[in-house]
Order: structure tokens, then C-alpha cells, then sequence
């Protein structure tokens, strides 16, 4: 546990330093972008990741259970989105988003080791919560990049950019990576779906009627947007706002169906 706790705390530092790399190259002048190595960069975060990643894998799995802690899927949740930027940097440069990503994953990097709470899943069930972390977490990044995106157009437009925004990849390839990730993210969320049927018994004795229905809900408008994306040529500010608001009704399928738990426990 203690080599667990120090390899966590090295990644997290080690996301911290790149966060400082980006934040320097922000504040260089047009002139001295040619000053950032890229590759060294991208070599550091990686490692970043790879630690993150032995810091709780170790913990995820004993005795044929998945062992789940709520710390371990939000430390999971920034892995991926971590992962996801790394991915994108093969054929694009978004390296730039992780002045949003990798602070975010610095923290959670050591929410594992804080509180003891722990649910031992059967692995059938837990691969099935994977899914649908990977799921939240890919559409999560998603509506965090729309979001951007709508402000960097808006700001673009009015040409008031700040610092931040200016330093964003391009808009084409904001839209780009966008629609990457709704794709990426429906399968996922299909596969989510689809899984958890077999684990469904009574859809109203376990309370799963407000998931399931604002879950399904999500995902017809994620596929909506997808067929209008590629049937119509939907992009932009539509694109956006389709993703902002299937995300919300994806947030309000858990969220929603813990409200519902907490008040059916009142006596």
C-alpha cells in the first residue's frame, strides 16, 4: 500500500510538471513557440500515465472480485481522459487541452488511498461498471470539449480569446476531436447498455426505471446528433449544444436515480 500511495504521489507531480509546461507556453510570445519540445512533453505525460496506472491497478482485482472503490473510479475516469489525449496527439495537436485534463488527474490520481470503503463486485458485473465509467468518461470529455469549443467560437467571433483560448487547437480540429469522441463514446455507451440488461432482474424493485429511462434518453440523442452529424453535415454550435445536453440527461440517469434511492431510505 505504501509503495502504492508514493507511485501515486510521483504521477501526480509528474502531472503537475506537465500542467507548469503548458501554462509556460501559454505565456511565450508567437516567436517562441519553437522553445516547446513536443516530443519530450508528450514522453513526460505518458509516464505520468503509466504510473497512474500502477498506482490502483494493483487494487483493482482479488480473489475473482472487483474491488471498487469510488476514489478508484474517479482516479480511472481522469486516466482515461488522460489516455484519450494522448491518442488524439497521433494524428493532431491537442496537447493544449490538458491544461484542463491533467490538474483534474492530479488530484484524483490519490482519491484511491483516501477512505476505506470498499465494494467487492463480481468480475461479470464489474466489467460491466468499467464500460460505463468509460462511457461517462468519454462523454464527459466530450461535453467538456463542446463546452470549450462553443466559448473559444463565441470569443473567436467577438475576438475576445484569452490567453487560454488562444492557445486551444484550432476550431476545425476542436470539431474534429469532438465528434471522435461522441463516436468513441456511443459505442461504449451501447456496449453499457446492452450489458446491463443481464444484470437487470426486476427494473422496478431496483429502482431502475429513472437510469434506464434517462440513460436510454442519452442515448438516443447522442445517436441523433451522430446520424445528423454524418447524414446532414450537423457541426459547429448544433454539434455542441446536442452534446451538452445528451451529457446532461446521462448525469441526470445516476444522479437522478440516487435522489430517488436517498428518499425512498427516509422513514
Amino acid at each position: 500500500m505504501i509503495t502504492s500511495v508514493f507511485t501515486a504521489v510521483f504521477a501526480s507531480l509528474l502531472y503537475f510538471y506537465a500542467t507548469y509546461i503548458l501554462w509556460q507556453r501559454f505565456q511565450r510570445d508567437d516567436d517562441q513557440t519553437d522553445a516547446f519540445n513536443r516530443p519530450k512533453f508528450l514522453l513526460i505525460v505518458s509516464l505520468a500515465a503509466l504510473i497512474h496506472l500502477l498506482s490502483f491497478s494493483g487494487h483493482l482485482i482479488e480473489n475473482q472480485m472487483l474491488l471498487f472503490r469510488f476514489g478508484t473510479g474517479l482516479s480511472l475516469i481522469s486516466w482515461i481522459a488522460v489516455m484519450i489525449l494522448l491518442i488524439t496527439n497521433i494524428n493532431k495537436t491537442t496537447e493544449n487541452l490538458g491544461i484542463f485534463i491533467f490538474p483534474l488527474a492530479a488530484f484524483t490520481t490519490l482519491l484511491p488511498f483516501v477512505g476505506n470503503a470498499v465494494q467487492p463486485l463480481p468480475l461479470a458485473l464489474g466489467s460491466h461498471i468499467l464500460i460505463s465509467i468509460t462511457a461517462y468518461s468519454l462523454m464527459g470529455l466530450a461535453a467538456a470539449q463542446a463546452t470549450l469549443y462553443a466559448i473559444q467560437e463565441k470569443r473567436f467571433q467577438k475576438r475576445q480569446l484569452s490567453i487560454v483560448f488562444k492557445n486551444l487547437p484550432p476550431l476545425q480540429i476542436m470539431e474534429k476531436t469532438l465528434m471522435q469522441l461522441v463516436l468513441i463514446g456511443f459505442i461504449f455507451l451501447s456496449f453499457a447498455l446492452l450489458s446491463g440488461v443481464f444484470f437487470m432482474e426486476d427494473i422496478f424493485a431496483q429502482h431502475l426505471v429513472h437510469k434506464t429511462f434517462f440513460a436510454i434518453l442519452a442515448w438516443l440523442t447522442y445517436g441523433l446528433l451522430l446520424f445528423g452529424h454524418f447524414q446532414f453535415g450537423w457541426r459547429g454550435q448544433k454539434a455542441a449544444y446536442y452534446t451538452i445536453w445528451a451529457y446532461f440527461l446521462l448525469i441526470l440517469s445516476y444522479i437522478g436515480t440516487e435522489i430517488v434511492l436517498s428518499l425512498l431510505r427516509v422513514p
